[in-house]
């Protein structure tokens, strides 16, 4: 019983702390330094996946990507926002990605394929 309760401290609490892989993701320029994928998804089901380098490209590094406003084409709900972190040895093979780019003051959407 001893043994059990030696690595608690006065308080109760476990002294050891135990890391994350990273720090939490709040920004774009973090998730681009973690090669994440964001992905859009509408309650109807309409799915778009996006690199967080492409969308730091026009929003800028510090946005937050739980933040970002997308919109679906089938209707207006609102939209759920995950955070992907694309492994190296799994990447994803058949994604679209969906890039935008800012031109002449607008922000235009291309497709192409994921690769990685």
């Amino acid at each position: 019983m001893k043994d059990s309760i030696a690595s608690l401290d006065d308080q109760g609490k476990c002294s050891f702390s135990v890391l994350m892989a990273h720090d939490p993701i709040d920004t774009l320029g973090k998730a681009t330094r973690h090669n994440i994928l964001v992905k859009a998804e509408c309650s109807c089901g309409n799915v778009r996946y996006c690199r967080s380098a492409d969308l730091m490209m026009v929003y800028g590094g510090g946005v937050d990507p739980l933040k970002l406003k997308f919109d679906c084409s089938r209707c207006k709900p609102t939209v759920k926002i995950t955070l992907l972190e694309v492994h190296p040895e799994h990447l994803p093979k058949r994604l679209v990605i969906h890039k935008p780019m800012k031109v002449d003051g607008k922000i235009r959407w291309t497709t192409e394929r994921f690769r990685g």
